[in-house]
């Protein structure tokens, strides 16, 4: 990967590939996660450069220019990773060559994401009001409806239970209250601290070479910024009790069950592979022993899988189940962290589990959304690892290795959503 540095605090990355019929642009703008306040009002952004620009004023004439793009699909999103918090833009068009309008189409490419990020219709200092209220409304309607999607509720519930630092403890997308209490005018000011301070990435992918990009970005605003020290790893102290919860609503037939499991190992250390394929033998693939035992051999759950989340260090765990076979197959999934930590697992197993993540991941190097966030991962964390090395370290895990570190995992917290009158 070869960073090009635009300006102090911006970079780029041009990834010239012939594999795809189609070139993506994406411009991802990150700050240190540490203002509360500030999440809702970034979510609100990518909602607001979403619909409008100065020049393209109202949602139709935005879709529009994507239609004269030849059909170009433009996203904006807003994730959270580790102590970063990210608004992300990206355009995608066909490739150029293949449609024999090369010039044309990247310079009106580049000059229709220019005019969305950084150009949005502002009048008298503020947001244009009724796209303001408009958009406001959609995302309180967004975060209102987490609800009604009861895995993301009971999550959500799990992260406020497991996290210490306020800023981790909330949805990447901010929280209604917090989103009713913005004005237009507080929220502009977001977006002006936003462009003028945030560490921009800028990633091409596709057929094309650095010197068209270079020329291409001439009449991008992109200020020199003071270079930001981000903190893409959150790690924090063993909880001094295991926090709990259980919840009911009415609306539900069966119960979800979250865990969350604390893996003290820092962002640096090469066991981070280790933690990889043991996730995989925990809960993170369809040959865990979670599915395998708890959801196939017991029937205990109509479904259930784990996640390792490197950037956090904790260890996730979700459940579908009937009410009654809560404590049961709680009791269950802490008896597949003891086989486990025992060795009780064949290595024709783990060889297996070996084979399905490296085959995962080398299917991931043909999806390009895939290929450019891994290239966003590496410009924050500073660290990239070769496709070979990746697949060495992974292969290099031994039975030894897993249980070790199984025994180095910690419960920290539990939610339980139940259906009313089962509680």
């Amino acid at each position: 990967m070869k960073k090009i540095k635009i300006k102090s605090g911006v970079n780029l990355v041009v990834l010239p590939t012939t594999q795809f019929k189609t070139m993506h642009i994406a411009v991802d703008f990150a700050a240190p996660l540490l203002d509360i306040d500030k999440v809702s009002a970034r979510s609100l952004l990518t909602y607001l450069t979403a619909v409008s620009s100065d020049k393209y004023p109202s949602q139709q004439m935005v879709a529009q220019k994507a239609i004269d793009l030849y059909g170009a699909q433009y996203q904006t999103d807003v994730m959270r990773f580790g102590q970063t918090h990210h608004v992300r833009y990206t355009l995608q068009i066909p490739a150029p060559t293949y449609i024999g309008a090369e010039n044309s189409l990247l310079h009106d490419a580049f000059d229709f994401l220019r005019d969305m990020i950084f150009d949005p219709l502002i009048i008298n200092g503020c947001f244009d009001l009724p796209i303001f209220t408009k958009e406001k409304q959609s995302l309180m309607n967004e975060l209102d409806s987490l609800t009604d999607d009861k895995q993301r509720y009971a999550m959500s519930k799990l992260r406020e239970l497991t996290y210490v630092l306020p800023a981790m403890t909330i949805s990447s997308s901010g929280r209604t209250s917090d989103v009713e209490a913005l004005t237009s005018k507080g929220v502009y000011q977001v977006y002006q601290d936003m462009i003028n301070n945030d560490t921009i990435n800028i990633i091409v992918y596709g057929d094309i070479d650095e010197a068209r990009v270079i020329s291409e970005l001439t009449t991008w605003p992109l200020l020199a910024r003071q270079e930001q020290s981000l903190k893409p790893f959150y790690r924090q102290e063993l909880l001094s009790v295991t926090n709990e919860l259980t919840d009911v609503q009415a609306d539900i037939n069966q119960a979800i069950m979250t865990i969350s499991y604390r893996l003290a190992i820092s962002p640096e250390d090469p066991r981070r592979f280790v933690a990889l394929v043991m996730n995989a033998l925990f809960g993170g693939s369809p040959l865990s022993k979670l599915f395998t035992i708890i959801r196939e051999k017991e029937s205990l759950a109509y479904s259930i899988y784990s996640r390792w989340q490197h950037d956090t260090g904790f260890i996730t765990v979700a459940a579908g189940l009937d009410a009654d076979k809560v404590a049961q197959t709680d009791t269950m999934i802490q008896a597949q962290i003891t086989a486990i930590q025992v060795g009780d697992f064949s290595d024709e197993t783990l060889s297996a589990i070996k084979a399905s993540l490296i085959n995962d991941y080398l299917s991931q190097q043909d999806s390009p959304a895939s290929e450019i966030g891994l290239i966003f991962s590496r410009l924050l964390t500073n660290r990239e690892t070769t496709v070979t090395d990746w697949i060495a370290a992974v292969n290099a895990v031994t039975s030894s290795d897993v249980s070790k570190m199984a025994r180095e995992v910690v419960i920290q917290s539990r939610f339980t959503l139940m259906p009313e009158g089962l509680l």
